[in-house]
């Protein structure tokens, strides 16, 4: 790297690095052989910063000068190693190694081959030059090649919860952050001399460097003059980090320091409980880009509320908050006014009821939804996990009840994940939608409703929410553009809310036991043509009661509504019961049951349906019955339309009657022929 920085060979150097590891067997765990090339670049660029070069000549030298002659090129850099690593840049804000306590390479002494062809690697890199130009540019694609690295290791290893945010999705959303603060008039010089980047759960460091690296770009771009004092300045005191991680804070502080920035203000500590190094950032940071562990709960007894604006002003005293609220909260708390937040949280944030709805209610009270990115499920496929999630962006700053904001579903990224030999494999496939999403957003003006169509952006205002719900697929251009046909196919139709047609009668029902006289219709026993699949309904036994349902009642399946299960219950001579997955119906007579049946499944229907969807994955989505009363029914208003619809009713009742009475025909013949 005499001559520049040349991307392909860094890459190439960590590559043999690790070779070199593997083929002398010395370690096996993937991270281990991460954390050894860590520290082996780290000590480089240490001592490059006073002046000297770790290379093979340097390392001959440390071995000669040594009373013990036995002392050889493995003993060497494990001393050199020893010495460097104590280094105050290494250390942590309590004083700790950022390598651990004895911090020491993983090398014995009679390794020395080994150890010549890892020093032979590492000489190849020109620190020395690096740090004595000063070319930004040139830190940035070390740091972009360690970054690149780093995803590469943790891609097929999950990692203490390691669900590193794709590259598909910072840079884009970034461009659109970046973009919105330009034309907010955020950036006041005042404001460009003290920005703060932030990342209070940072992994690895991922979005926070990239989101270092892209203000840094903006900066050259924008504010070519005073570009080069105000990155030094930045790099100085901008980045901010925080993980509860050991190896992941080393990680993310070695990405940091490649970028030729100040790493004394990325730290370990837990961003939830306790004390950490973030809190002296309260009200401090500009931007926030995080992606935080989800699942976990805290007893908010045991939580300093001050920490929690959101929380406090809920003024609830007793319970358990889920992790991600608590993040989400907690970011709050770190913004500036004005600030700007982008945080990936899962699905149940956005849709679900209880705290997360309370939090739903008080941010749109407080803070200005700025939009909501709904991530297709492939997105930390290679994780291992296929959990719903949705891209959060905020600021901090008191909502205008006439403010619209942004809803946007990527439904691809450009890459699916498969199992090869048992390890998920990412492979390029179709377009990344969030590239297309980001520059349709650049461009807009707010004016209009539907942004695109494919993929979906749609302005809304929180007059246009439902119930408080934030899942862009309620608001999607298609069903939109559905309950706009609907509205206008004739002057004859009128359309209505499913609630205003039927009762739910669901929850007024008994539970009950399958026995002889009672039997049990599963979400599985509904036939792709609304019929009931009785010979399986009476040979089921499980182990959990199920819904009176009556006849007559329309019984629809919420999980999965994709896949279309309704049926409308006939007359048996035994009770029935059905699962708790089926909402339960009984139609107000304005139109027949027959007909809201099929009227169910029909195109323009079952868009809605599937738009107002949500849940934890693809395979586990449901719809609430409080969404399922939103869904618009055509509805006759002219006395010709409500005999057809009436004919309709009779048609389809006369042919699910005759294939019951078919079935069971066929049930007779077969049992007749059985016993010739």
């Amino acid at each position: 790297m005499n001559s520049g920085v040349s991307y392909s060979l860094f890459y190439d150097i960590l590559l043999n690095l690790r070779g070199y590891y593997h083929s002398y067997g010395r370690i096996d765990d993937s991270n281990a052989k991460l954390d050894e090339i860590t520290k082996l670049i780290a000590i480089s660029y240490s001592m490059a910063k006073k002046g000297k070069k770790l290379d093979i000549a340097y390392v001959r030298t440390i071995a000669e000068n040594m009373q013990d002659k036995s002392f050889g090129i493995a003993s060497s850099i494990r001393y050199i190693f020893e010495e460097e690593s104590k280094d105050k840049m290494f250390l942590n804000s309590d004083g700790t190694n950022i390598f651990g306590a004895n911090a020491s390479l993983n090398i014995q002494p009679t390794e020395d081959d080994l150890a010549e062809k890892i020093i032979s690697e590492i000489e190849k890199i020109d620190f020395l030059n690096l740090i004595k130009s000063k070319k930004y540019q040139d830190f940035d694609i070390i740091n972009e090649c360690f970054g690149h690295f780093v995803r590469e290791n943790f891609r097929n290893n999950k990692e203490d919860a390691q669900y590193m945010t794709p590259y598909e999705i910072s840079e884009p959303m970034l461009e659109i952050l970046f973009n919105d603060m330009a034309k907010d008039g955020y950036f006041t010089k005042e404001t460009l001399e003290n920005f703060v980047i932030m990342d209070p759960t940072c992994g690895v460091g991922t979005l926070l460097i990239e989101s270092s690296n892209h203000f840094t770009r903006f900066l050259e771009k924008n504010y070519k003059q005073y570009a080069s004092s105000l990155i030094s300045r930045f790099r100085t005191n901008g980045i901010v980090g925080q993980d509860k991680v050991d190896r992941m804070v080393r990680l993310s502080k070695i990405n940091a320091l490649l970028l030729g920035s100040n790493i004394s203000n990325i730290n370990i500590g837990n961003s939830i409980t306790g004390e950490s190094s973030i809190d002296k950032y309260s009200s401090r940071a500009d931007v926030i880009f995080t992606n935080p562990p989800f699942g976990a709960e805290h007893e908010i007894g045991l939580l300093n509320l001050e920490k929690y604006p959101i929380l406090q002003k809920l003024n609830i005293a007793e319970g358990s908050v889920n992790s991600e609220l608590l993040m989400l909260d907690r970011c709050i708390g770190l913004l500036k006014d004005n600030g700007y937040l982008v945080i990936v949280l899962p699905d149940s944030v956005f849709a679900s009821k209880g705290m997360n709805s309370l939090y739903r209610d008080e941010i749109l009270k407080t803070m200005q939804v700025r939009g909501v990115i709904e991530l297709p499920s492939v997105t930390f496929a290679q994780a291992g996990t296929r959990t719903n999630t949705c891209i959060f962006y905020l600021q901090k700053k008191k909502p205008l009840q006439t403010s619209k904001f942004f809803m946007a579903s990527c439904k691809e990224l450009g890459y699916v994940v498969k199992e090869k030999m048992g390890v998920p494999v990412k492979i390029s496939k179709g377009q990344n939608q969030m590239e297309i999403i980001a520059r349709a957003l650049v461009h807009d003006n707010k004016k209009n409703t539907i942004v695109s169509e494919t993929p979906s952006i749609t302005n809304i205002s929180k007059e246009d929410l439902t119930d408080n719900i934030l899942k862009p697929g309620f608001y999607s251009a298609e069903r939109i553009q559905t309950i706009e046909k609907l509205s206008n196919t004739s002057s004859d139709i009128e359309i209505k809310k499913l609630s205003e047609l039927v009762d739910f009668v669901t929850k007024s029902r008994k539970g009950f036991m399958v026995s002889d006289k009672i039997k049990h219709i599963s979400v599985l026993h509904i036939n792709p043509d609304c019929t009931i699949n009785f010979d399986e309904v009476e040979q089921f036994e499980p182990i959990s009661k199920g819904r009176s349902c009556q006849d007559g009642d329309l019984i629809f399946s919420k999980l999965n509504p994709s896949i279309p299960r309704m049926a409308i219950v006939p007359k048996k001579e035994y009770s029935m019961v059905c699962s708790n997955e089926f909402e339960i119906m009984r139609t107000k007579g304005e139109i027949d049951a027959y007909t809201l049946c099929f009227l169910l499944r029909t195109e323009n229907v079952q868009n809605q349906i599937e738009h107002l969807t949500s849940g934890t994955s693809s395979s586990h989505s449901r719809i609430k019955q409080e969404q399922l009363a939103e869904i618009m029914i055509p509805v006759p208003k002219s006395k010709q339309k409500m005999l057809e619809y009436k004919q309709a009713n009779e048609q389809i009742k006369k042919s699910i009657d005759m294939i019951y009475e078919a079935k069971n025909n066929i049930k007779k013949q077969l049992k007749l022929l059985s016993g010739i």
